[in-house]
């Protein structure tokens, strides 16, 4: 999936909170070292602090722990 993740069209589902976009991918913060869902509540960051990967899984190996707000593993 992370090579065909269209990152305008993924920051865009962020962005807008998009529900249906849960599961997709997640999205990882660089300077907190955290990731979410894309519907998360929480305050948005900068787009250049912003990775967008395709799982949970992905996160975790790159160094990112899980968001505590939106809960994306469960």
């Amino acid at each position: 999936m992370t090579d065909t993740l269209d990152l305008d069209a993924a920051w865009a589902a962020f962005d807008a909170r998009d529900r249906s976009a849960d599961g997709r991918f997640v999205v990882a913060v660089r300077t907190t070292r955290i990731y979410c869902k894309p519907s998360c509540p929480a305050r948005r960051p900068r787009r250049t602090n912003v990775e967008m990967l395709p799982d949970a899984v992905a996160a975790r190996a790159a160094g990112y722990r899980a968001c505590l707000r939106c809960r994306p593993d469960e």
